[in-house]
């Protein structure tokens, strides 16, 4: 009866929602190929910031994969129609429409404004999996990047923090990235930005030779930097895998078909730190590949795609509570019945003659 007692409770669903602890799972870094520029743009959003004398209050950015180029806008909102807006403007309008757009599981990036105007532009929508911004490391590295700038230029009320922007992205895309080995606008523009300095050590403007050269020119390096920039990062990209690897950690292996618990903290008003943070019971559906799979949940038919990191395995289904409960009492039965020396039906057990251990007296055997 332990064994179905334990069983048991290790299928308690209120205990499996609260209680239960994944294991954290680290997979070998994986890279991904990044096209040609403006191919894929990452996009995201950061704050709420101070408010601005201006009202902005959200920095909305994205980042080329290719060329590492970065364009931001402060912007009062970070709605949909705001989201939309700085895609057509800020993007379309000025570097083409892109094959691909990697942003993350927020409302207003997902909504169906956003959907739409990736569906007008025949691209692809890219969204990582919850609490697995992996995959946006190249604008969140952004993000971290203006604000250590900005911070050292906005005045004492953080007001104008909207007025620096620009010059943090102007640094950004003219300095040389560590990974192609080019500047942003090289790779994007053809050319290097000037630094304010520069423009000290010439007397003047130098004359514009024939069109048809300097196009042939600019063509031939651009040409030629894209690819050094192509082999360089992927000389950077094996670089890192040989030092993240090193804390490559496997430790829940999951099969299509297995009961599991799907991590998803509450959030709202009123949720304090006493809420359950596992829902489930679920059914892995499907690989996702990169260690994602795809989830049924039982209690309300949604499908989630969730990293191996955040799944943990359901000891066993609710469907068979009632059979474990039925053979715990039937165990249970059996053990009081056995206590008290009468089997189920009331009658005295029959004690079998090899079970009478004791010596034989001679009355018994004149018997």
């Amino acid at each position: 009866m332990r064994a179905w007692v334990r069983r048991w409770v290790q299928s308690c669903r209120d205990c499996g929602t609260r209680k239960a602890r994944a294991k954290e799972v680290i997979p070998p870094l994986r890279s991904q190929g990044v096209g040609d520029a403006g191919d894929r743009w990452a996009l995201d959003v950061a704050g709420p910031l101070p408010v601005t004398d201006k009202g902005n209050r959200y920095v909305v950015a994205a980042v080329d994969y290719a060329t590492r180029y970065a364009v931001v806008a402060a912007v009062p909102s970070h709605r949909a129609p705001d989201i939309a807006n700085f895609i057509v403007e800020k993007l379309v309008m000025v570097y083409g429409p892109m094959r691909e757009l990697v942003m993350d599981g927020a409302p207003e990036l997902n909504g169906a404004v956003v959907e739409a105007l990736v569906n007008a532009l025949q691209a692809k929508q890219l969204t990582p999996v919850p609490y697995r911004p992996a995959l946006l490391g190249l604008v969140e590295r952004f993000h971290r990047t203006w604000k250590d700038m900005v911070a050292m230029f906005v005045s004492e009320a953080q007001s104008d923090w909207d007025r620096w922007l620009p010059c943090a992205a102007y640094a950004y895309n003219g300095a040389r990235h560590s990974g192609t080995g080019y500047s942003p606008n090289e790779l994007m523009m053809g050319r290097r930005l000037r630094k304010p300095n520069e423009l000290l050590r010439t007397s003047g403007v130098t004359q514009v030779g024939v069109f048809a050269d300097y196009h042939r020119t600019l063509v031939r390096k651009m040409a030629a930097a894209t690819e050094a920039a192509k082999k360089a990062l992927s000389k950077d990209q094996a670089r890192r895998a040989r030092y993240y690897d090193r804390q490559v950690r496997r430790h829940s292996e999951f099969q299509v078909g297995d009961k599991v618990w799907v991590l998803r903290p509450p959030k709202g008003k009123g949720i304090t730190k006493l809420a359950h943070k596992w829902v489930g019971p679920a059914r892995i559906e499907a690989d996702a590949g990169f260690d994602n799979w795809e989830v049924l949940r039982d209690d309300t038919d949604e499908r989630v795609v969730a990293h191996c990191s955040f799944l943990v395995k359901c000891s066993c289904p609710s469907s068979s509570l009632g059979v474990i409960a039925e053979r715990v009492l039937r165990d249970l039965v059996e053990e009081d019945t056995a206590a008290e020396g009468v089997d189920t039906n009331g009658e005295a057990p029959d004690v079998p003659a090899s079970a009478n251990t004791g010596p034989v007296r001679a009355s018994d055997a004149a018997a």
